[in-house]
């Protein structure tokens, strides 16, 4: 495990969240999942623990994924494999995020 990596990966978010503008649950959450993704924290399941982080958190704070495992690994593996800037594709799984989630009823 890097845990420089994930001492990192962990903490963007809180710092997107303070400093910067126009701030979304589903931006805080793209972030922990394209930092888990690409910042290659543990020697394995990189890209799973990502999705799972990124559900989990969209949970806790009241939204549900709705999309299929199937689109979703797909997502994943195609972050994975983009050689994009940072922001770009972070921002591309953001709006995945968006369009492929709806609020939880209780």
């Amino acid at each position: 495990m890097n845990e420089g990596a994930l001492e990192s990966t962990l903490f963007k978010p809180r710092n997107i969240y303070h400093y910067e503008e126009d701030i979304t649950l589903y931006k805080l959450a793209a972030s922990y999942g394209y930092g888990l993704v690409k910042n290659h924290c543990f020697i394995d399941g990189n890209k799973r623990i990502a999705l799972i982080a990124v559900y989990t958190f969209l949970a806790i704070n009241g939204i549900e994924l709705i999309s299929s495992e199937t689109d979703a690994a797909i997502f994943f593996l195609e972050l994975a494999a983009s050689f994009g800037k940072q922001e770009e594709d972070m921002n591309r799984l953001a709006s995945w995020l968006q369009i492929n989630s709806e609020p939880i009823n209780d």
